[in-house]
C-alpha cells in the first residue's frame, strides 16, 4: 500500500507541474528564415559594388535580396540603397525611377532619406519643377500624415534650391510645426539660415524663439508620452505578476487539496488497518477465550459424570447397606434383576416398619433430607406417601412396585397420579412423578 501511495503522489506532481504545456504544433517547427537570407544577399550586394564597382552583380544580388524579404521596409531599403548608387554615379533619371519605387513600400522612418534624396537628384539635374511634381507624386504615396512633415521639408529644400524664398519659408514653416521632433528642428535651423541670408534678423529671431518654444513643448510631449508609456507598462507588467500569482494561487490550492486528500485517505487506511487488526484480535481474543470456557466446560464435565458416578457408586454403596436391599430387584444389577425376574414373577415382597424406616433415612442421606424437604413443602402428606415417593425417588421399578403394594401396575400407575394431582397439586401434564421427584 505505500508503493500505491507514494506512485500516487508522483502521478499528481507530474501532472500539476506539466500543466499549460502545450505539445509543439506544426507551426512551431524551425522553418528557413527568409529574412536572414535576404539579409546576406543584401551586404554580399553591397561588399560587391564596394570592391569591384560591378554595378550588374550589386543589381542581381539585390534583386534576389528583394525576392526574399517579406516586410514592405526591407524592400523599400534594397531600392533607396540602388537608387543611392545610381545618384552618386550621377546617373539621376535612375536614382529618381528607384526612389520614386522606394517610396510606394517605404515606412516612416525612411520618407526622410527619400524624400530628401529625390530632392538632391533632381537639384543635381537642374530639372527644380520635375521635382516639385516628383515630391507631389511621393505625397499621393503617403497614406500616413506622420510621413507628410518629410514632404513639406523637402519640398522647401527645393524650392530653396531654385531660389523660391517664399515657397521655400511657406512649407519650412509648415515643416516646422510639425509633430516629429527631427523635422521641426531641422525646418527651423533652415528657416532660421533662409531669414539670415535674406537680411530678415527679427523674422530669423523670432523663427528661432518660435522653433525653440516648439522643441520645448514637444519634449515635454514626449515626456509625457514616454511616461505614459512606462505607466502602462508597468500596470501591465503588474497585471501579469498578478495574474501569475493568482495562478500560482490556484496551483498551490489545488496541490494542498490533493495532498490533504492523500493525507486523508492514508490516515483513514492506517484507521482502519488498525481498527481491523484490533477487530481480529478481539475476535482472536473471543475464540480463545470460547476454547477455553469450552474446554473449562469439558473439563467440568468430565468431573462432574466422573463425581456422578462416584455418587451412584456411594449411593449404590449405601443402598447395598439396606435391610430391604436384596429383597427389592430393580435395586440390584440388571442382570440379576433379568435373572431373578425369570425365576420370581408376581412375587409378594414384604417391608416391615423398620425397614420403612431403614428406606427413608437412606434416601433422606443420599438426596440432602429429601423427606424432610418434601414434608416442608407439602405437608399434607402422610408417611406412607413419603414412603412411596422415596421408593419413587431411588427409581423402583413399577413392577416392584406392584409386589410391594400387591396391587396391579395399572393400579401403580393411578397412584402414581392421584400422588401427583391430589397431594402434591402438580397439574402439568407434560411432567410425571418421577421426573418432577428427581429433580426435587
Amino acid at each position: 500500500m505505500k508503493k500505491l501511495l507514494f506512485l500516487f503522489l508522483i502521478l499528481f506532481f507530474f501532472f500539476s507541474c506539466g500543466r499549460g504545456k502545450a505539445p509543439i504544433s506544426e507551426s512551431s517547427r524551425i522553418i528557413p528564415d527568409s529574412f536572414a537570407i535576404g539579409l546576406n544577399l543584401y551586404n554580399k550586394g553591397r561588399a560587391v559594388y564596394h570592391h569591384s564597382n560591378n554595378m550588374d552583380s550589386m543589381l542581381f544580388y539585390m534583386q534576389l535580396a528583394e525576392g526574399f524579404f517579406i516586410r514592405d521596409g526591407h524592400k523599400a531599403q534594397v531600392n533607396r540603397y540602388i537608387a543611392s548608387v545610381y545618384s552618386a554615379r550621377g546617373e539621376s533619371d535612375e536614382a529618381i525611377r528607384y526612389f520614386l519605387r522606394a517610396s510606394r513600400t517605404a515606412e516612416e522612418w525612411q520618407y526622410s532619406f527619400i524624400c530628401q534624396g529625390i530632392a538632391d537628384a533632381y537639384t543635381a539635374a537642374g530639372r527644380f519643377r520635375e521635382g516639385v511634381s516628383g515630391l507631389d507624386s511621393i505625397r499621393k504615396n503617403m497614406d500616413n500624415r506622420q510621413m507628410v512633415p518629410y514632404y513639406h521639408l523637402a519640398k522647401g529644400n527645393l524650392w530653396a534650391g531654385i531660389n523660391e524664398y517664399d515657397s521655400a519659408s511657406t512649407y519650412y514653416r509648415i515643416a516646422s510645426m510639425s509633430l516629429n521632433r527631427w523635422v521641426a528642428a531641422e525646418a527651423s535651423r533652415r528657416l532660421k539660415l533662409l531669414y539670415s541670408s535674406l537680411g530678415k534678423d527679427s523674422c530669423s529671431f523670432y523663427s528661432a524663439l518660435a522653433a525653440n518654444e516648439h522643441l520645448v513643448n514637444e519634449l515635454r510631449r514626449e515626456e509625457g508620452v514616454e511616461s505614459r508609456t512606462k505607466y502602462e507598462k508597468a500596470k501591465l507588467e503588474n497585471e501579469l505578476n498578478r495574474l501569475k500569482i493568482d495562478k500560482q494561487r490556484r496551483e498551490i490550492w489545488l496541490l494542498s487539496l490533493g495532498l490533504c486528500f492523500v493525507v486523508a485517505f492514508a490516515a483513514s487506511y492506517i484507521v482502519w488497518q488498525r481498527r481491523k487488526r484490533q477487530m481480529y484480535k478481539q475476535l482472536w481474543r473471543e475464540q480463545s477465550l470460547r476454547l477455553s470456557q469450552t474446554e473449562q466446560l469439558l473439563q467440568q464435565s468430565e468431573e462432574l459424570s466422573i463425581l456422578r458416578e462416584k455418587e451412584s457408586q456411594l449411593r449404590e454403596s449405601l443402598f447395598r447397606r439396606m435391610k430391604s436391599f436384596h429383597k427389592i430387584p430393580s435395586l440390584e444389577k440388571e442382570e440379576e434383576s433379568a435373572e431373578e425376574g425369570n425365576d420370581n414373577q408376581n412375587r409378594r415382597i414384604a417391608l416391615s416398619n423398620e425397614e420403612w424406616e431403614d428406606i427413608r433415612q437412606t434416601v433422606d442421606g443420599s438426596y440432602d433430607k429429601f423427606s424432610v424437604r418434601l414434608l416442608e413443602a407439602f405437608p399434607g402428606l402422610s408417611m406412607k406417601d413419603v414412603y412411596f415417593c422415596c421408593l419413587v425417588k431411588i427409581n423402583v421399578s413399577i413392577k416392584d412396585l406392584s409386589d410391594i403394594y400387591c396391587i396391579s401396575r395399572t393400579s401403580i400407575s393411578r397412584k402414581k397420579q392421584r400422588m401427583k394431582r391430589d397431594k402434591l397439586g402438580l397439574t402439568e401434564n407434560n411432567e410425571t412423578l418421577d421426573d418432577f421427584l428427581r429433580r426435587f
